[in-house]
């Protein structure tokens, strides 16, 4: 698998320094911008396998780890679109942490992302069990093994300035922030509003027109 690529080009309206790709090769339910940026991240994770139009493909196997790719895509641009409270880093240039918790069904896909810097935050990688202190995760994913205690997970952050992320079905419907979910075998993303605020977290109203919005 190439390295992941460089994303500094791309600023936040996600249209970055890329040759733009052609109408047909992007689904035109997503914003035209959006969906150039998306295209050049994910051709780049798979090693030239084009995804414009986020459609999962091929085998069982395949399309699992064109999933992933997708979605580790997704984890490490949502930070750019995420404003967490001034207080929640220590320094200007703290790192970042991105936390797995439980299995990690994206291989070595996020560990690509080591060093990559959001806003001046380098990016770390973290695989943690739930005893863990989640409180220093800025991000945390609960993957789908997680299942029959993600509630619990959910309820040990509560209140702290923590973006969660899941593709456990409902997610964002049962009190996390972000839930990957598939509609006709493409990967789209809903947001829990009100999850967001309780976690003093600010999404961008770019980030917001992208997906279905939950209570």
């Amino acid at each position: 698998m190439k390295p992941l690529p460089e994303l500094a080009a791309f600023d936040q309206s996600g249209v970055g320094s890329s040759p733009p790709v052609s109408p047909d090769e992007c689904d035109h339910r997503w914003v035209p911008s959006w969906c150039l940026w998306l295209t050049a991240v994910a051709e780049l994770l798979l090693g030239g396998v084009l995804l414009g139009s986020l459609l999962l493909r091929g085998s069982a196997w395949a399309a699992e780890r064109e999933e992933y790719a997708i979605k580790a895509a997704y984890l490490y641009n949502f930070a750019k679109f995420v404003e967490w409270p001034l207080r929640t880093f220590p320094a200007d240039d703290a790192p970042l942490s991105i936390c797995i918790v439980g299995d990690n069904p994206f291989g070595n896909t996020l560990e690509m992302l080591a060093g990559k810097a959001v806003k001046n935050h380098p990016v770390e990688v973290r695989h943690i069990s739930e005893a863990t202190r989640l409180d220093l995760c800025h991000i945390v994913f609960i993957g789908r093994a997680e299942q029959r205690r993600f509630k619990v997970i959910l309820a040990k952050i509560a209140r702290l300035p923590i973006l969660t992320v899941s593709d456990i079905s409902d997610f964002a419907q049962a009190g996390g922030i972000i839930g990957f979910f598939e509609a006709e075998q493409r990967i789209r993303f809903s947001i829990n509003i009100a999850a967001a605020e309780q976690a003093n977290l600010k999404l961008s109203s770019q980030l917001l027109k992208l997906a279905v919005i939950v209570n």
